[in-house]
C-alpha cells in the first residue's frame, strides 16, 4: 500500500510538473522580412489526448498569389528543419492567403528559436537553393497566450 501511494504521489508530481511547462496554447504573428506586405498568424494548441504533440496552424496574408512556399523552424545559426510531420509546404490562392497546419512535439518545438517561411520561385518545394526569405516569427520572445 506505501509503495502504491509513493508511486502514485511521483507520478502525479511527474505530470503536474509536465502539464504546466508548456502552454497549452499560443498565438503568434510572422513579419515579413523581404520587404512586403505579407504576414502570418500561427495558432499553436496542446492536443488535449496526445501528451507532448501540439497542433500548429498559420494563415497567412498578403502574399505573392499562386506561389508555393515552405515553412522551417530555425535557430541563430542559421540551422533549418521542415516543419511538420507530412510535408512543410503551402500554395497560396489567387488572392495571396495560404493556410499551414501541422502537428509537432513540444520538445522539438523548444530546439528552435523561430519559425521561418521561405518562397519557392521555380514552384518545386524541394528546391531549397532558390528559395527567397519571406516571413519570420520568434518562437521565444513572439508569443502571446
Amino acid at each position: 500500500m506505501g509503495k502504491r501511494l509513493l508511486v502514485l504521489a511521483v507520478l502525479h508530481f511527474f505530470l503536474a510538473a509536465y502539464a504546466f511547462s508548456y502552454q497549452p496554447r499560443f498565438f503568434m504573428e510572422l513579419e515579413d522580412v523581404s520587404g512586403g506586405q505579407g504576414y502570418g498568424r500561427l495558432e499553436s494548441e496542446r492536443m488535449k489526448f496526445m501528451p507532448g504533440l501540439r497542433s500548429m496552424e498559420i494563415n497567412f496574408f498578403r502574399l505573392k498569389p499562386d506561389t508555393v512556399y515552405s515553412v522551417w523552424f530555425a535557430n541563430e545559426r542559421g540551422e533549418r528543419a521542415p516543419a511538420g510531420v507530412d510535408g512543410n509546404h503551402f500554395r497560396t490562392d489567387a488572392g495571396g492567403k495560404g493556410r499551414y497546419v501541422t502537428t509537432t512535439y513540444d520538445d522539438r518545438l523548444s530546439q528552435w528559436r523561430y519559425i521561418e517561411v521561405y518562397s519557392h520561385p521555380g514552384g518545386d518545394p524541394s528546391n531549397t537553393r532558390d528559395m527567397v526569405a519571406e516571413l519570420r516569427g520568434d518562437l521565444v520572445y513572439g508569443r502571446g497566450t
